[in-house]
């Protein structure tokens, strides 16, 4: 039974990540083939304010989810919709003001994102189309996350395949028959969200779901509650932008704009790699949080090994296939001999922290999702704003510029020994 249920809520979440991904990914390779290399690399530099507003809109819906779905496991309904109606406001304003602020302010945020002179046109534009639909695209993050903690799995999956279907279509219209360009994709990339919001909104006119939209009780106890328990999946979602900006600066200075649109290759295809592990991770939370609220401790070790065991699996599997077919998929988004070879360097020393990545990504959620949120915090800094910058720059100033994607390795590492040594001293407290 518990293993029936951890397949019927980990593949939806696994399969909405990677359509997630899958968003950014068509981005690359129909701005890289129709575009060039140039567009490829103002997008890159763009992709770190996107994960912005992903990372905060997960923070609030990861937050308010976990206490939702606690509540649940103790019959507490009506405070399962209160916490849900807040988060979703609390989204929704968020993105309104963020909207509004990288709207008339783009140049400037492009420019302290790293733009030089050559890439600040196209990643301005790309931000200011982009963010136009900043509602939908923190909103259907937040939809899914609600309807999945619900227990409807498969709307969630299906309202992001849907969403990604149409992103498809709309990128190769608006870039190749209608020659929008860097902007033609940022639109694609918004409507395709519009369409992702409107499938997930009919979970809310079913008579068997349990959370219901309308006006929240407002309460700075709850609010305070729903950012302290999403704090630690703040600094997770962050973790990979702050990357992708750390090694923006290093490749631009060493390798100049065709080591950032190699890289910027490397960071769609982490996208997805990254959206599958975090997939299963958000997958288990509904699940671990049922069974802290109903205190089944068993159900909660379940669900916590048997999601460390695939993510590994995955991880793996994942691996193998960057080394044995890695030059074919980065140049699906670029036919460029010099980008291929920088991008192939990459992939296949970068891809080994796959493994210890996978396994930090389920140990962060597993604190999260039951409310061991000093645990959850402790694994999130040290992985995204202590280990992964310190590496990043530390090992190759003093191995040389030959193993600058090894940072990312011994990083990795060293959170997953320290996240493990927690894991030990609670089973000793316990």
């Amino acid at each position: 039974m518990k293993n029936k249920q951890f397949y019927q809520f980990v593949i939806p979440s696994i399969g909405a990540m990677l359509v997630t991904g899958l968003y950014f990914v068509v981005d690359g390779i129909f701005v890289g083939r129709g575009v060039g290399t140039e567009a490829l690399a103002a997008i890159n530099i763009a992709v770190p304010f996107i994960s912005i507003l992903t990372s905060v809109s997960m923070m609030i819906t990861m937050g308010g989810a976990t206490i939702t779905s606690i509540h649940f496991g103790r019959g507490e309904n009506e405070e399962a919709n209160r916490s849900f109606r807040l988060s979703l406001v609390m989204v929704l304003i968020f993105s309104l003001i963020m909207t509004i602020v990288s709207f008339f302010f783009s140049k400037n945020l492009a420019r302290l994102l790293g733009a030089s002179d050559l890439l600040l046109e196209g990643a301005a534009n790309y931000i200011k189309y982009f963010v136009l639909f900043g509602i939908f695209f923190c909103s259907s993050n937040t939809l899914s996350a609600f309807v999945r903690n619900d227990s409807n799995p498969r709307l969630a999956f299906w309202g992001m395949i849907i969403g990604a279907v149409s992103n498809v279509f709309l990128d190769w219209l608006f870039i190749f028959p209608l020659k929008m360009g860097l902007v033609g994709a940022a639109i694609a990339s918004g409507l395709g969200q519009v369409l992702a919001c409107l499938v997930l909104s009919t979970h809310f006119i079913h008579k068997k779901n349990n959370l219901t939209i309308g006006m929240p009780q407002f309460s700075m106890q709850i609010i305070g509650q729903i950012i302290k328990t999403g704090t630690p999946e703040f600094i997770t979602q962050m973790s990979q932008p702050v990357i992708i900006l750390c090694y923006n600066f290093i490749v631009l200075d060493i390798f100049g704009e065709i080591g950032v649109s190699a890289f910027s290759v490397i960071s769609y295809i982490l996208v997805v790699v990254i959206g599958v592990f975090t997939g299963l991770a958000q997958g288990i939370q509904p699940l671990l949080s049922r069974s802290f609220g109903e205190k089944d401790s068993e159900s909660e070790k379940f669900f916590f090994c048997k999601g460390l065991r695939l993510n590994i699996f995955l991880a793996t599997v994942i691996y193998g296939i960057m080394l044995l077919f890695g030059k074919g998929i980065i140049s699906i988004f670029n036919s460029d001999s010099q980008l291929i070879s920088l991008g192939y360097d990459c992939i296949k020393v970068y891809g080994i922290c796959f493994l210890f990545a996978a396994c930090n990504i389920v140990y962060t959620v597993y604190y999260l999702a039951t409310k061991r949120t000093r645990q959850a915090l402790i694994i999130s800094v040290l992985r995204s704003f202590v280990a992964n910058i310190a590496f990043i720059f530390l090992i190759p100033a003093l191995f040389g510029v030959n193993t600058i994607w090894a940072g990312m390795i011994v990083a990795e590492l060293v959170v997953l020994f320290v996240a493990m040594i927690i894991s030990r001293l609670q089973r000793r407290v316990a």
